[in-house]
Formats: C-alpha cells, structure tokens, sequence
C-alpha cells in the first residue's frame, strides 16, 4: 500500500493510507487522503464502496478495524432505497464470508443517534454493522452512516458492546503521567484525523469520548453538535450544541470559560490567568482532558502549526497537561501523527481562549 508523504511534491503515486499515530498502531486509509486526488476503496469484489477505513494493530498485527461505507457529511445526501441497498449487499456478504447468522445488537442507550446493530460473530472473528434510525417519525429522517466495526479473534473490544459503562474515576488517575522535566500530562488519548473537513469540534469529542470508552465517531457527533461539514463550528455555536449531550451520554458537560460571558461590558476578562492555569491544572491531574475553543496563529505553539494545514481562524483542540518549572500548558490537536503531545507558554494559551468545557464523567 503507497503511504501518504508529508511533502505532496515527492508523492509519486496516489497515497491510499496514512499513519494516524506516531505509535503506528492505527492507520487510516481514505477515498480522498489529497484533497484533489481520489483513491479507489472497495470491498466485496469490488461490489461496495469505501469512505474510510481505520485499522488498529496490536503488538503489529491487524486487530480491529472500522470501515465506513457512508457518512453524510463525506458523501452528501443519499436515497434512502439506494442506503438500503448498499446496507443488504454488506449484509449479504458479511453473512457468506462469516457462515453465521446476524443477530440484532441491543441499541445502546448512550448512542449519539438513535442505533441499530447486527452482529455476526463466529470463531474467525466478529462483525458489527451498524447505522442510523432514519424512519423515526419526529427524529432523524436522513440517512447519517453506515460503518462496519471488524475484530480477530478476541479482539473485541468496548466499541463493539463489550462494556456497559465508561472509564472509571481510578483508571483516569492512573493515565496521568509526571516526568522530571515537569511535563505533567495525560496518556491514552486516542488519535483521529479530522482530515479535510472542518470537523475539529467533532473530531475533538471523538477523542474523548473514545477515552472514556463511549462509542460515538466524529461523523456521529457532527450530526449530534449540528455541525456542517465544510465549515466547522464557531465557538458560541459549539458551546450550545454540546450543552445537548450530557444527559445522552451520562456526562456532565461544563463551561468553564463561557464565551459568551469571558468579557465584562467593559472589555475586562472575567477569567483571570491564574484561574485558567488553575483550571488546566485541575482537570490534567484528575486525567480529564479539557475542551479547548481558541483562535490559531495569534501566538507561536512548539511544534509550529503545519504549512498545509489550518494556520488562522477558530479551532478547537484538548488540553492534555502542563509543565510548572515551563510555565505551559501542553495539548493535543486531532490531525493524525505528530499532533498528539504539543505545547504553549501559559501566558500565550491564555491570550487565545475564546472558550474552555469538562465533558467527563458524572460525579467529576
């Protein structure tokens, strides 16, 4: 399989995958890893069509993958009898290559859309095909996705129903991790590409709801946060949607720096810098990541921000830690390999807020 260069001009051929994590132990394999080159992705003989596959490997070897056929906000509006046909072939298939009959998964109740799911499990592995309710009168009347969740033998894990709760209070502190440098950050969070679109509000929850081992991908969640795939959120808009959520999720969703309210009438922050550190702080020692709505390319960032990528404009990335002796805050951004530990001074990440949210588990 070609790999996708960082440097476009020593591409020689068309890249069909890319390492998500520096750990490369999740790659992702997509109809457009260019914006202006395409990649054929087929399955089944080449009968149905991929969006995007992610693969996770285990001490090197294939252990899980997710495939997505549809997602609305990639491939615009479908019918629904051609979704319907797309969703039998799959089935059709997985039922011949796996020699088992489906059963009906349970529908969770912490899913971000109304759910269904069949699951076809056998000695050579298990499958989970599952999409959106689109007939519900009153709710969703649009077909949202349709992915298909893989694993080896035993190699299911929580996304494939194998837990009924979340992360724990004590597992959570046992992600913290202090070095002698000073660097106090938190471990364990799951990476994704945003890709092209302007998803970093979605993709930012994807990562942590995977962290604490919620089920819901990015495509879900944009739908969830009514966010448009083509230009992302602002950050007021953001804030409202996520305000949504908490109760689907058995979260508790919190503004701690409200951006409707950071400004006094007089143009004075009413959050001071020492109560943004604190609060940083707070939460990393807690090994609850924060949601953090800033505006990009106002203050310099180690590493630098990527020449082809977004450099200007609001984003929205997780705060992740701090260094004391440093003086900074330490983050992450959802834009695949290299982006997963990343840093500021304090005073600088501060200036760029525009809003700050804890979505963690109840009772934190």
């Amino acid at each position: 399989y070609v790999l996708k260069l960082e440097d476009q001009k020593m591409q020689q051929k068309p890249p069909q995958f890319e390492w998500v994590s520096s750990a490369r132990d999740r790659a992702r394999f997509s109809r457009h890893m260019f914006s202006n080159a395409e990649t054929k992705l087929t399955m089944f003989g080449g009968s149905v069509k991929l969006e995007e596959a992610i693969l996770e490997f285990v001490s090197g070897k294939a252990a899980r993958a997710t495939i997505s056929f549809y997602n609305r906000g990639d491939s615009g509006d479908i019918e629904a009898r051609e979704f319907d046909r797309i969703f039998k072939l799959i089935g059709q298939n997985l039922s011949q290559v796996m020699k088992v009959a489906p059963k009906r998964q349970i529908i969770s109740a912490n899913a971000a859309l109304p759910v269904t799911g069949w699951l076809w499990a056998s000695p050579s592995g298990v499958a989970l095909l599952e999409y959106n309710e689109y007939n519900t009168p009153g709710k969703v009347t649009k077909p949202e996705f349709l992915r298909l969740k893989l694993a080896a033998p035993n190699q299911a894990d929580w996304s494939m129903g194998k837990l009924a709760v979340g992360v724990q209070r004590m597992e959570l502190l046992q992600r913290v991790t202090k070095k002698p440098d000073g660097d106090v950050y938190i471990t364990g969070v799951p990476m994704v590409d945003q890709g092209q679109k302007g998803y970093c509000v979605a993709a930012s929850c994807q990562r942590l709801f995977e962290y604490m081992r919620i089920p819901c991908d990015q495509h879900e969640m944009a739908k969830l946060v009514s966010i448009d795939a083509g230009s992302g959120a602002s950050v007021i808009t953001m804030q409202k949607s996520l305000a949504k959520i908490d109760g689907a999720f058995k979260v508790t969703f919190k503004p701690l720096i409200n951006p409707e309210l950071y400004y006094s009438s007089a143009g004075k922050r009413r959050v001071s810098e020492k109560a943004f550190f604190s609060l940083v702080k707070e939460y990393a020692d807690k090994g609850v990541p924060l949601l953090w709505g800033l505006m990009l390319g106002q203050k310099p960032e180690d590493p630098p921000l990527p020449g082809g990528g977004q450099v200007s404009g609001g984003h929205m990335r997780m705060l992740i830690g701090y260094n004391l002796v440093k003086n900074q805050v330490l983050f992450t951004d959802s834009w695949g390999a290299g982006h997963e530990l990343k840093r500021m001074t304090m005073l600088d990440a501060y200036d760029v807020t525009l809003g700050l949210y804890s979505m963690a588990p109840r009772g934190f």
